[in-house]
């Protein structure tokens, strides 16, 4: 019998936007109310989502629940990034994923203001990953291989390979430079994030025929990060569920016809992200052969 930890579901109040239409939205009580009925273990607010809500309504919204809280920040300097903590404080946060939108060219300079924005994350109680995002420092996937060579192996990523796929306009059938690349920031990864794209749209409906190849993409790498978050925990920690967000956000990234009405179920299609997680995460602890 093969060992594997639980899945840790969370999802992202911003793919909660404009559900279960744009015309008549969820509610902030509804949102939440939904999440904790659904099973999910936690909830994720990206502040820079259009309709991000105030720190105080979200904690009230969160009152009475078991729901655990994460903050998404798009810091670029201390004061956006000492915004982004006084919020978690506000709404019982210890987690935090960075998007840093900080451009330096210089690898060094990059990882020296990374590490210190780690140390003053955690000087408040909250642990700090660093996302794989466009529009980021982490924007290019090449840049981001080598930033990790001068990042302290205690900075984790929050990893999140759709940007990836197409930012980098990656193919179904990586090459052999992609697939080490990829096979890097897997290594240094502290959670997943539930997104598929294509090499030409961030989001696609996981239901046409043409997704297959992505989908089969993106999960083979997913067990690959699954493989590597368990393989780097102690006998200690290997008890601890592994995160996973879902994070299928509304337009633009979702797809729509020719009257602006969505192609995609995002709310079901979420659902089906955390079964392939699940599955998936199983799976690369099989790989391992840990046993039970």
């Amino acid at each position: 019998m093969t060992f594997a930890p639980p899945l840790r579901s969370f999802q992202s109040l911003w793919a909660m936007e404009d559900l279960p239409t744009a015309a008549t939205a969820w509610t902030l009580d509804e949102q939440i109310d939904l999440l904790a009925g659904a099973g999910y273990d936690g909830v994720a607010v990206d502040l820079g989502a259009r309709h991000a809500p105030r720190a105080a309504d979200l904690e009230r919204a969160l009152r009475g629940t078991t729901l655990e809280r994460m903050v998404f920040t798009f810091a670029g300097n201390d004061d956006e990034l000492d915004e982004a903590l006084i919020y978690a404080d506000v709404i019982g946060a210890h987690e935090m994923v960075l998007c840093a939108r900080t451009f330096v060219q210089d690898v060094r300079e990059a990882a020296d203001l990374i590490s210190r924005w780690h140390d003053r994350a955690a000087a408040s109680g909250v642990r700090l990953e660093l996302e794989t995002h466009r529009n980021t420092v982490t924007n290019d996937l090449r840049f981001t291989r080598r930033l990790l060579d001068e990042l302290d192996p205690a900075m984790r990523l929050a990893v999140d390979l759709s940007h990836y796929i197409v930012g980098a306009e990656i193919p179904a059938e990586p090459s052999a430079e992609i697939e080490e690349q990829i096979a890097a920031i897997l290594s240094r990864a502290g959670s997943l994030q539930g997104r598929i794209a294509s090499r030409c749209q961030v989001q696609i409906p996981l239901h046409h025929a043409g997704s297959a190849p992505w989908i089969d993409l993106t999960r083979r790498w997913w067990r690959d990060g699954f493989a590597q978050i368990i393989a780097a925990r102690t006998d200690d920690e290997r008890d601890r569920p592994v995160t996973f967000v879902t994070e299928l956000g509304t337009t633009p990234y979702a797809l729509v016809d020719a009257d602006g009405v969505e192609l995609s179920d995002r709310w079901a299609e979420a659902r089906l992200l955390l079964e392939w997680a699940e599955v998936d995460l199983t799976a690369a602890a099989h790989s391992l052969s840990l046993p039970a």
